[in-house]
């Protein structure tokens, strides 16, 4: 049996697409050093792994029948590993070495308990990268040349659709001509993972997209521009652009993160509220501002949810729940707010355990996933008591997350990686995901 663990066996690593692109303040997460209660677990893991290990890239297998094991998988930042949790039990299942990252992985649909899609759509520095859920194999990589990528699936599963280039730390004026993408995420398809039609956009800031549930429309932040852009799926084109409203401050409305409900009705959308740029002239503060969408083609606004009504923080992203109750906030530093979408009022911070700026919800769509990027946990918030039930351990720094109904196969070499990782050791390609200032760590 070889000494070797695994970090130098088989081919070398791809080529690190958009690192230069990469947030250059991203922080180590190892500065203070290794926790010592997580270098006992990680030690003792590794001589156990690597007895299993050696060379082969073999390993126990997970579930590879065909009945649906709802999971959840989170993307740990800080050592580049992927957690997986098994949604029944909230329990941790395993952690494997990754690679790569992701801050705002696609989430939104195919990642219900019915849908048969297995293809998870990373964004990367630079791009998207698909990976097989089962295997954890790279399928492809979508390069968009821009480091903030903001992805999600149509509910059908046949697109994949970027808001590419837009950040509330942008310069207010710039040269770059940012873009909207549509991909062929069929996996069956002669053509996956190529990009089928393009909007370029100017220098308007695309910072993030959602959909409604037909998949006919789909909804876009322009942050630099002031403005809520509608486009038609097929044809791949923008239908209209509205105007952001009114600011509450000095500033600029900035609006930057979007969701839309799963009946189609609302968007809520996340606003700057300051200016724009890395030293803003007007401090950004947030807001929650809510959009009527039944008519997608003439959204307006209805609502916004400022500091003085009990906003404790600014607002990432946002998840709605399945049945249009209530809408979740994810408020760094603060925890997770949670909104009364029939009365659109203010209802209450959920203490998460540290500070998040992403969630998935489960496929059962009965509990949401809550990354807790400084804690090394998942916060579990069950729906109907709008309440933390539950904290699952995993690797460093998690961010993003999505559900899916497969999981890993399991290779005990990618488990040897993923405890060194968790111990600091670097290696492999240390490719980033796009990290918003002081909000995620980036490998």
């Amino acid at each position: 049996m070889s000494d070797d663990c695994g970090c130098d066996c088989g081919s070398d690593p791809r080529p690190s697409k958009g690192a230069d692109l990469a947030n250059d303040d991203r922080t180590n997460p190892f500065a203070d050093g290794v926790d010592r209660r997580r270098l006992l677990q990680a030690s003792g893991a590794v001589g156990a792994a690597t007895a299993l290990a050696g060379c082969s890239g073999g390993g126990e297998g997970g579930d590879g029948g065909d009945e649906a094991a709802p999971t959840v998988f989170t993307f740990n930042n800080g050592d580049r590993t992927v957690s997986v949790i098994d949604v029944e039990s909230d329990e941790l299942i395993t952690t494997e070495f990754l690679d790569t990252t992701a801050s705002f992985p696609a989430n939104q649909y195919s990642t219900g308990i019915d849908d048969d899609y297995h293809v998870a759509w990373l964004n990367v520095s630079g791009g998207v990268r698909a990976f097989d859920q089962r295997t954890l194999e790279e399928l492809a990589f979508v390069e968009t040349g821009y480091g903030p990528n903001y992805p999600n699936v149509t509910p059908d599963g046949e697109h994949l659709l970027i808001a590419s280039g837009g950040t509330t730390g942008m310069e207010p004026e710039g040269d770059a001509a940012h873009a909207i993408f549509r991909v062929d995420a069929d996996p069956d398809s002669d053509s996956f993972g190529e990009v089928t039609a393009e909007i370029e956009t100017g220098y308007v800031g695309p910072c993030d997209m959602t959909m409604g549930p037909d998949g006919d429309y789909a909804f876009v932040v322009d942050v630099a521009d002031e403005s809520i852009r509608v486009v038609s799926v097929d044809p791949f084109e923008t239908v209209t652009r509205v105007a952001s409203g009114e600011p509450v401050n000095e500033g600029n409305v900035l609006p930057f993160m979007c969701t839309a409900s799963f009946d189609g009705q609302h968007l809520l959308v996340e606003n700057g509220e300051g200016t724009l740029g890395g030293d803003p002239e007007v401090p950004r503060e947030g807001s929650e501002s809510l959009w009527d969408i039944s008519d997608p083609e003439n959204p307006k606004e209805v609502g916004k949810i400022t500091r003085d009504d009990g906003l404790p923080g600014a607002p990432i992203t946002s998840e709605v729940d399945p049945n249009n109750e209530a809408a979740y906030l994810l408020i760094p530093g603060e925890g997770v707010g949670v909104i009364d979408l029939e009365s659109f009022e203010y209802e209450t911070t959920l203490d998460v355990g540290g500070s998040a700026i992403s969630a998935a919800w489960g496929p059962n769509r009965e509990k949401l996933y809550v990354p807790v990027q400084d804690a090394n946990q998942v916060a579990v918030v069950e729906h109907a008591s709008r309440e933390v039930v539950a904290t699952v351990e995993t690797g460093e720094a998690p961010t993003g997350a999505l559900a899916g109904t497969v999981r890993p196969e399991g290779d005990a070499v990618a488990s040897v990686q993923a405890q060194l990782a968790s111990l600091g050791i670097t290696f492999g390609d240390m490719e980033a995901t796009y990290c918003m200032d002081d909000h995620c760590y980036c490998g």
